[in-house]
């Protein structure tokens, strides 16, 4: 049996363009009307993830193409599948660090050379002064490191909740946005033009058929606060909903895994392999490593650098 972590099952989700595909079903009990139609086939699909596995796998899902973004210090991987539900990495955080903008306009070998430099000295981001100082000598540019933290949030997230206790809370906060939608005029004349697409507020363009009366800053200003107030809440509610009632532990069956472009978590395979290994008799485990210390040898040398790598990158 496979497991994944709560981000990545949105993930498997949101890499979909869901704009071509009607999805059939309600996201809740009841109509919700601050999604668009988007966002809601986005929930339908996590939801036919969850209860439905297999036919979402054959009938929506396409597999995972990962390529080098050249935004981050570390690059893209493959997102990871875990074999033990007790694994480290199903529940850790990731931080990356996005790179100066300088560094990617000198193109792909000042990209590496940076990315070699920053796995060197990293250690010296506890002392930022020191780290900003020493990155101006050697690359020319003033950066202050711009940490993105995601969370790699494991199955378990909200497991005290029951599907009546998710289902109270979602409630709550669907009267309460229902409330805040006619609690002033000026919430409800920008809520009527652009409540279903609150996400415009995070662009830098300008908004379209702005008629609410109000500056596109003050508009997308409201929409930030009503989108993370409200619409955030509420999805990750309803996702969670979806995972307590059709599949509290995020099991899949694991021949599906790589075939949609996950790999098996290291972690877990070194798992399996000391359980494979405690259970060998004497000389066959004299063999095992034998063929192990060949296998090992494949890999040294294979990039000019190496970090641990984190499961589940944020792509």
């Amino acid at each position: 049996m496979a497991y994944i972590t709560s981000y990545n099952t949105h993930k498997i989700v949101t890499r979909n363009n869901f704009k071509n595909v009607n999805l059939s079903g309600q996201v809740y009990r009841f109509k919700i009307y601050m999604f668009s139609k988007y966002e809601e086939n986005c929930l339908l699909a996590i939801q036919e993830l969850m209860k439905n596995p297999d036919n979402y796998f054959k009938q929506i899902y396409d597999p995972m193409v990962v390529y080098d973004s050249k935004r981050f210090v570390f690059k893209e991987h493959q997102p990871a599948y875990h074999t033990d539900e007790s694994c480290e990495r199903l529940h850790s955080d990731f931080t990356n660090f996005e790179l100066p903008q300088e560094i990617i306009d000198r193109g792909d070998l000042e990209i590496e050379r940076f990315r070699k430099w920053f796995l060197e000295n990293q250690y010296l981001l506890e002392t930022p002064d020191i780290f900003v100082m020493r990155l101006e000598l050697a690359f020319g540019v003033s950066y202050n490191p711009k940490a993105i933290n995601y969370e790699n949030s494991g199955f378990d997230e909200l497991e005290n909740y029951s599907v009546q206790e998710l289902e109270n809370k979602i409630d709550l906060l669907i009267k309460a946005a229902g409330r805040y939608y006619y609690a002033k005029e000026k919430n409800t004349t920008i809520l009527k033009y652009f409540g279903k697409i609150s996400g415009c507020a995070f662009t830098d363009n300008p908004l379209y058929n702005n008629n609410t009366g109000y500056t596109d800053a003050d508009v997308k200003a409201f929409l930030k606060e009503y989108h993370r107030k409200y619409k955030l809440p509420i999805r990750k509610l309803l996702i969670e909903y979806y995972r307590i009632k059709f599949n509290p532990d995020l099991k899949f069956a694991d021949n599906y895994m790589e075939v949609l472009g996950f790999k098996k978590c290291e972690c877990c395979k070194r798992v399996e392999e000391n359980r494979y290994f405690s259970n060998l008799s004497d000389n066959d485990k004299w063999g095992f490593l034998l063929n192990r210390t060949q296998e090992q040898k494949k890999e040294v040398n294979k990039n000019v650098y190496q970090y641990e790598e984190v499961d589940d990158l944020p792509f």
